[in-house]
């Protein structure tokens, strides 16, 4: 790909990134809560039960960080911890029902948000735009965020 190519694929990308609100992870609400904190509840809605240390690596955060963004959502009683029954050392984090309505809440919205999108495309490129999505997931997840100053 020539440098050409390559700043426009960056510019698609830098505005892709501000158009989703992923810039404003710890500013702005979604459904009452911060975007990261709706990432942890999506996280856990897919994987009940997980410890911390597991969530981590899905978000790609610090677990420190993450931790206490979690903190919040036990004190909003929207996720619990116990204790992991395999090895009392570690801690399991799960949502509660109030957590499960709150992902359901947030998922809804989403669904809402990107069928939005779909109409702006024509129902024929609808799969082109979906394989695209999967090649260029592929190709940075292959890629490791190897000299990238953004991750």
């Amino acid at each position: 790909m020539n440098k050409e190519k390559q700043s426009e694929m960056r510019e698609m990308l830098q505005q892709l990134v501000r158009d989703f609100g992923l810039l404003q992870r710890d500013g702005s609400d979604c459904c009452g809560i911060t975007v990261t904190q709706s990432h942890i509840v999506y996280e856990l809605q897919k994987s009940p039960a997980i410890s911390l240390q597991t969530l981590a690596q899905k978000l790609v955060m610090d677990t420190g960080m993450l931790s206490k963004q979690v903190n919040k959502l036990v004190e909003m009683e929207l996720l619990s911890r116990t204790a992991d029954p395999k090895d009392r050392r570690y801690v399991l984090l799960a949502l509660t029902d109030t957590g499960e309505e709150k992902a359901d809440e947030i998922a809804g919205q989403m669904l809402q948000y990107i069928g939005n999108i779909f109409q702006f495309i024509e129902p024929a490129k609808h799969d082109q735009v979906m394989e695209s999505m999967s090649l260029l997931l592929s190709a940075m997840r292959q890629n490791g965020g190897n000299g990238s100053c953004a991750t």
